[in-house]
């Protein structure tokens, strides 16, 4: 009996714990983790890449013609910020000096510029001529590019997008190397602007701080080369704990919140939106005052936000690093591609174990348990083995017998006395 419940007891213990552990392996595989292989790579090939130049409207407007169209509110502007009450705004056709230079202070006065601005106002800037179309020589290739114009309220964009037969340029890159096999663009911007390199396709960015910036004079040489950095990230999708998405994610809120504060203020574009030229009409105006309504742009921005929960499943970004010099010359203008020197960084994730590694996994539990059940009964056998023990029959004795004792052998070995009682009846 003891042996008996000795045997149910390792049965029981063994199944129990089997079953936990198995219920803990296929509980954290349902999880579905992940895990990151963090990757340096130098490429062979330089991939010339998107460049976005950023440009403040205040230096691309005319302002004596923005004072004729908006005569009061441009000269309460001038006076107020110059506290000078009498100041003659125009003289000889032409603006003060002292508003042209306070109108210059982007930070200061660009946001009020911009609420006497129209859509069509900043689609007239001329921009086309700040860039060359023309080809060089081997390295300054502008023929193979196209530019796209983006505006914000305080800001022009160009997008530089250069194509070989509608293929991306390439370029030989060779590590600690200089580069001979440049790529450059030729323009003629002669104030302050930015510059960074991004990938096609990619939201503009509407952050100044994200450029390199860059100052130019008339009959000044500035060159400018820029390094890029890319980093690469790469999500699982769903059931994998990443749970990502393949859209542009940053796009999507932007766009969200375009329609909500168009909805809300029809006619309108929000004050710092970056929006493409010709996609609104000519009289749409800038909206500042939805940014002073905080709890109408906060459940917005909250309502957008549930749109972009998910990650982005490929992420693509260039970290860009650039070096000017300038001289005095006949005012060219050069943006090149240096060679490259930092290592591209990727970020990717992979299941961090698979299907068929949990089933190898549980048939090695079942195996390592199997085998402790095994061992509890072979311990059990070695310490308490079954030894056969005798047994003794017994008879009935009647009364008034004779009795007989005779030897009975009772095992294969061992012999016993047993009293083997006889009736003898009368006469027998």
């Amino acid at each position: 009996m003891i042996l008996l419940n000795r045997r149910v007891l390792t049965l029981t213990f063994c199944s129990i714990g089997c079953f936990f552990h198995l219920a803990h392996v296929v509980n954290e595989f349902l999880k579905f983790p992940v895990r990151t292989d963090i990757i340096y790579d130098y490429p062979k090939k330089l991939v010339v890449p998107e460049i976005d130049i950023i440009m403040y409207n205040t230096d691309l407007l005319n302002l004596t013609e923005l004072y004729l169209k908006h005569p009061e509110k441009i000269a309460y502007l001038c006076r107020s910020r110059l506290r000078m009450s009498n100041l003659t705004i125009i003289s000889n056709g032409k603006m003060n000096a002292d508003c042209v230079k306070i109108f210059k202070s982007y930070f200061e006065t660009s946001l009020d510029l911009a609420m006497l601005l129209t859509v069509g106002d900043i689609e007239k800037l001329d921009v086309d001529s700040l860039i060359y179309k023309a080809k060089i020589d081997d390295t300054i290739q502008n023929d193979l590019c196209t530019f796209k114009k983006y505006f914000s309220a305080p800001f022009t964009y160009i997008r530089v997008s250069c194509r070989e037969d509608s293929k991306p340029i390439e370029k030989r890159l060779l590590p600690d190397t200089e580069a001979y096999d440049r790529f450059c663009i030729l323009h003629n911007i002669t104030h302050q602007f930015g510059v960074r390199l991004t990938h096609p396709n990619s939201k503009i960015d509407p952050t100044i701080n994200n450029y390199v910036r860059i100052e130019r004079k008339k009959d000044e040489n500035v060159f400018t080369f820029l390094r890029q950095r890319e980093i690469i990230i790469e999500r699982s999708e769903w059931p994998y704990q990443t749970n990502c998405r393949h859209y542009q994610r940053t796009e999507t809120y932007a766009r969200c919140l375009r329609d909500k504060i168009s909805q809300a203020m029809p006619g309108t574009i929000g004050m710092l939106d970056v929006v493409k030229a010709g996609d609104f009409p000519a009289n749409c105006r800038f909206n500042f005052n939805i940014y002073s309504n905080h709890s109408l742009l906060s459940q917005m921005r909250s309502e957008c936000a549930k749109q972009i929960e998910q990650l982005q499943c490929i992420e693509k970004t260039y970290r860009t690093q650039g070096e000017t010099f300038k001289e005095k010359g006949s005012g060219l203008g050069l943006i090149c591609l240096a060679n490259q020197i930092d290592f591209n960084i990727i970020l990717k994730t992979y299941p961090q174990s698979t299907f068929t590694e949990l089933l190898i996994y549980i048939s090695s539990i079942l195996g390592i348990w199997f085998g402790i059940s095994i061992y509890g009964q072979l311990m059990d056998g070695f310490i308490r083995p079954s030894i056969p023990q005798p047994t003794v029959k017994k008879v009935n004795v009647l009364p008034n017998t004779l009795t007989k004792r005779t030897n009975i052998q009772v095992g294969p070995n061992l012999k016993t006395s047993a009293i083997i009682e006889q009736s003898y009846l009368n006469g027998q």
